[in-house]
């Protein structure tokens, strides 16, 4: 009669100190290096510059690093890949005809004394933001949104104020007032 095969053991060895400090190494600098890139060019926006067939492989090399990260095996080799992917993207990016981020921003003094910075895109708040924490930082698509909601909302006057008299400037916005308060307030006799 023959012989079954010996299973393989289901105990989990667990890597050596040293491995770990290892692949903890490696992840360190893989962050420092995602950092740099995001700094750049703005977080996730890299890979939508690349290009579809780059950004897919991209995205399949990042499925092999967090699996490796997750089985705690061949964690520096899929570090090294990635990172060369990472340069990969920029390499690209720039080949089609991309710029970095510029870090450009208007700002104003707001009423309550902080510093207003109003930047391009919604890339460009995290760079400025970072390098500015003192600012408070808005991309022109989100004033965009607010001052439509503020004006479909509590001011459809602005608007109409703005189109009837080119050139107009808004110095002071004052809270509506409850008509419930005006017409309840007490008699002077």
């Amino acid at each position: 009669m023959a012989k079954r095969p010996k299973k393989p053991s289901k105990a989990y060895l667990a890597p050596s100190e040293a491995a770990e400090r290892r692949m903890q190494q490696a992840l360190h600098d893989y962050d420092e290096a995602v950092t740099k890139m995001e700094m750049k060019w703005g977080v996730d926006r890299l890979p939508w510059l690349a290009g579809q067939n780059l950004r897919e492989r991209f995205e399949a090399q990042m499925d092999k690093l967090n699996k490796a990260i997750d089985d705690r095996v061949d964690v520096e080799h899929q570090v090294d890949v990635t990172k060369r992917g990472l340069a990969a993207l920029e390499q690209a990016a720039i080949n089609n005809g991309h710029e970095p981020l510029s870090g450009d921003y208007i700002e104003a003094v707001m009423p309550d004394g902080k510093v207003l910075a109003v930047v391009r895109t919604s890339y460009d708040v995290a760079k400025v933001k970072r390098e500015n924490r003192d600012l408070v930082v808005y991309s022109a698509e989100e004033l965009a949104m607010m001052i439509a909601k503020m004006a479909a909302d509590k001011a459809p006057l602005l608007e109409i104020v703005k189109d009837t008299f080119p050139g107009a400037v808004i110095e002071d916005i004052k809270p509506k007032t409850d008509m419930d308060e005006i017409l309840n307030d007490t008699i002077p006799f």
